[in-house]
This record gives C-alpha cells, sequence and structure tokens, in this order.
C-alpha cells in the first residue's frame, strides 16, 4: 500500500469511502512534501494524498485520527482539501505526523500523531481524550 521504495510501514492510510485505499510511509511523504521552514520536516498538501485514494460519489467528510485511536476529528471533505496539510519529520528517533488545517473552523482539526484518514458520507462523531493535550 506504501507509495515510497521503502521497508518501512505506512504511517498514514487513507481508508472508507474510496476506490483506492492508499498508505503512505515516510519518505514518500518527504518526497511528496516541501520543507517546513524551521523545521527538519517537510509540509505535505492534504489534497493529493486523498485525491490519490479516490473518493467515491457522497463522500463529504473525511474523519482523521490519532495513530492510537484516542482522538478523532470529522471535517468536511472541501476544507481538508483546501487547508488541509501534513506535517511529517522524526524526533527522538520516531517518526511524527500531524494534521493541520490553517484557517479551520476550530483547533480541534488538528490531529497530533495522525495515523489514519477515513473518508465518509457524512461527519462521524469526534472524540476527545479524557486529558486534553491543547
Amino acid at each position: 500500500m506504501s507509495g515510497g521504495t521503502s521497508n518501512e510501514l505506512p504511517l498514514l492510510r487513507v481508508t472508507g469511502l474510496v476506490d483506492r485505499p492508499r498508505g503512505y510511509d515516510l519518505d514518500t511523504l518527504h518526497d511528496m512534501g516541501t520543507p517546513e521552514e524551521g523545521a527538519a520536516g517537510v509540509v505535505v498538501a492534504m489534497r493529493p494524498l486523498i485525491e490519490a485514494a479516490r473518493p467515491r460519489t457522497g463522500a463529504t467528510h473525511v474523519t482523521a485520527l490519532s495513530a492510537d485511536g484516542a482522538y478523532s476529528a470529522s471535517i468536511p471533505l472541501t476544507e481538508v482539501l483546501a487547508l488541509g496539510e501534513v506535517h511529517a519529520g522524526r524526533a527522538d528517533g520516531e517518526s511524527i505526523l500531524r494534521l493541520l488545517v490553517p484557517g479551520g473552523m476550530t483547533l480541534c482539526w488538528n490531529v497530533k500523531d495522525l495515523g489514519l484518514l477515513r473518508v465518509t458520507a457524512g461527519p462521524e462523531p469526534d472524540s476527545l481524550p479524557e486529558i486534553l493535550t491543547h
């Protein structure tokens, strides 16, 4: 499922109401991204990540989930395509992915430790961890 040539497992998967579920490893995201100003990582626009999965007719939202599944945010597809970006990098030897939606309706759309983007017909419930980290 990975678009890269490395043997890394996908860090980010795109599933749900799509014709071509996708997986992206860190190398692939780095190849797709532009260097992040003042950081060692890259910024990848959400549009090519989602469009490569080919959302089906009727898709209206993307639910972004943290890798551990503890946090999710359901975001209108139009907002994700227009504003969403994945910040990908490494810290202390660990891969880090974060979804940011600059100019989005709420900061709750910014998902730390991103692991899954699920395309849906209609919004899914948002979840909040017991202890908010932002």
